[in-house]
């Protein structure tokens, strides 16, 4: 059974054109869990009326909102899926139409997928948004834009991969890619995300670390399985997160592939 875990926060127009893509491969997974940091009711029960449009399930799971706290709604999203294969997107995440066979084609025990996305400008994303999608639109969308970056992101992955599998780069140059997929149980062996981070930037990077201190390290799919990240106007937290409250906890010396502040709590 494969889940799509979407993490949310009141971005209700992105979250549609997300679960528009989506149902347009909804054959390529069982269910998508939306696990919301902390939206207000309003936008809440506008969710779950916007969810009831759709065929496949949709279970919405919400935590309350202390802050920045993407890490915890993630480890709530695994909680609640039902799947032992997890594809992991934002709200504002457009998939291909081949984006989830593509993380499934790579899929292996004992190791996680990493994907790759687009990042669009406003006037593009605009017209994802505001036209009834379909599988010929993105892939037009898709040809029209410059693909370089995304062949050469991919090459590095992989060849990060080897150096670290031979010893040759520290577990601290992975990270996940732009989304990534896995298998709960390897997921399960470091205990999910550490929700130590609060606030934003750090989690994703640290989960790369501990998985790769696992032994479980990243296949690349980034050139095959994409989305297009949707423009939307950066807020004040989304700064580079090496300037923020995270990174002297992402520095920490010691650092254990299990953390202790996860999925299941000491």
């Amino acid at each position: 059974m494969v889940s799509v875990i979407v993490s949310f926060y009141e971005r209700l127009q992105h979250l549609q054109c997300c679960l528009d893509a989506l149902s347009l491969c909804a054959d390529a997974f069982d269910e998508v869990i939306v696990t919301d940091d902390g939206s207000r009711e309003k936008t809440v029960d506008e969710l779950k009326a916007l969810a009831s449009r759709y065929s496949f399930p949709i279970n919405h799971v919400w935590q309350p909102k202390h802050g920045f706290r993407v890490a915890a709604a993630r480890n709530n999203g695994i909680r609640h899926a039902k799947g032992d294969y997890l594809i992991f997107l934002d709200c504002d995440f457009v998939v291909l139409p081949d984006t989830l066979r593509a993380h499934l084609s790579a899929a292996r025990p004992g190791r996680f997928v990493a994907g790759g996305y687009i990042n669009l400008d406003e006037a593009t994303s605009l017209r994802l948004l505001n036209t009834p999608l379909s599988s010929d639109l993105l892939k037009r969308v898709d040809r029209s834009l410059p693909q370089r970056h995304i062949v050469k992101t991919h090459r590095r992955f992989i060849k990060r991969t080897l150096l670290m599998r031979l010893g040759l780069a520290s577990h601290r140059k992975q990270s996940l890619g732009g989304h990534y997929s896995i298998h709960r149980k390897d997921i399960d062996r470091v205990n999910g995300y550490d929700e130590n981070f609060e606030g934003w930037g750090g989690e994703d990077e640290d989960l790369g670390i501990r998985l790769c201190m696992a032994g479980i390290y990243c296949r690349s799919a980034i050139r095959y399985a994409r989305v297009f990240h949707l423009y939307h106007p950066k807020e004040l937290r989304n700064k580079h997160w090496k300037e923020g409250p995270n990174i002297a906890y992402f520095n920490r010396k010691r650092i254990r592939s299990f953390c202790e502040n996860g999925l299941r709590k000491a």
